[in-house]
């Protein structure tokens, strides 16, 4: 088994530590409320600096959520994984209802999924560099529209046809047990399924049962302490662990805006591990779980069956 990077198919073995769950060239600076420039990001100097911060603490693959209608820019993540040595992991589908293109509206689930496939098989944005994921396939905040249960129906499709894993996107956590339905009602095989914004769900029941299906479910907002402060993800963590579950959780950061760069003042991608990491190992977390969530598990869900 392989994974599908933007310089093409690699083994998983490559992988070192992995952020899960990340944004490096985005754009929905038109569709957030303030319609600013800090809803961007771009391969720039200060993209620069935070990978090589990544870089030095041991991180050399970045999963890569930006789909259709986000920003995404295959040629920019191909320069990027070439200019610094980095193993990177681009994605199709589409997000969520508040900022579709208006075609997935008019689109069948069908003509949906060969967009996707497409983008898995012969490649991106006119190019030949090729999506290694289907994400962040989207619900809205405490309900799945019509339209993201036609997408949540095309990205199964996808995956399928093309053994591509899917990460999903749980709006502040919520959704999460509609979603598993989604994928159980057409037999998808769980360990190809990640739940995103787990770590903003207190409803700690239905982290498990998540879990419990097979499933990953990932932390991936750290350092967002305006949703929901570290400490307490950190002490929500401490449960799950405890109970078992250090083979299907996987931890990233989610950089979505200019503001949340280290240069401009905030917690940079490399929170991650300057300071969750550290954290979880004062709390007792071994140096083989800490292995397992940012290397082995990403190794696992991400190559393709």
């Amino acid at each position: 088994m392989n994974i599908q990077t933007v310089t093409g198919k690699l083994s998983p073995e490559v992988m070192l530590k992995t952020m899960i769950h990340e944004h490096l060239v985005f754009d929905l600076s038109g569709v957030r409320k303030e319609k600013d420039k800090d809803s961007m990001l771009e391969n720039d100097s200060s993209l620069d600096q935070e990978i090589e911060m990544l870089k030095n603490s041991g991180c050399n693959t970045i999963v890569e959520v930006s789909n259709i209608g986000m920003g995404r820019d295959a040629g920019a993540l191909y320069d990027i994984a070439n200019k610094h040595d980095l193993v990177v992991i681009a994605s199709t589908g589409f997000y969520k209802e508040s900022v579709y293109p208006a075609f997935v509206f008019e689109k069948s689930a069908e003509e949906l999924a060969d967009i996707m496939i497409r983008d898995i098989c012969e490649g991106m944005d006119g190019t030949d560099i090729k999506a290694g994921l289907i994400a962040e396939i989207g619900s809205s905040l405490n309900e799945i529209t019509k339209t993201e249960e036609k997408v949540f129906k095309a990205a199964i499709m996808a995956h399928n046809r093309t053994g591509a894993p899917i990460s999903t996107h749980c709006e502040i956590g919520t959704m999460g047990k509609e979603q598993l339905a989604l994928f159980q009602k057409d037999n998808v095989v769980m360990k190809s399924v990640s739940f995103g914004h787990q770590d903003l769900n207190e409803d700690m029941e239905e982290q498990l049962l998540l879990l419990q299906s097979g499933a990953y479910i990932q932390f991936d907002t750290i350092g967002k302490n305006s949703y929901r402060e570290d400490s307490a993800k950190v002490k929500n963590l401490l449960v799950l662990l405890d109970k078992g579950y250090e083979n299907q959780i996987m931890l990233s950061c989610d950089i979505t805006r200019k503001s949340h760069l280290k240069q401009n003042g905030g917690h940079g991608y490399n929170h991650l591990f300057e300071n969750f990491i550290p954290a979880l190992m004062e709390s007792g977390v071994s140096n083989e779980i800490i292995d397992k969530m940012l290397v082995q598990n990403p190794r696992e869900f991400l190559a393709f069956k």
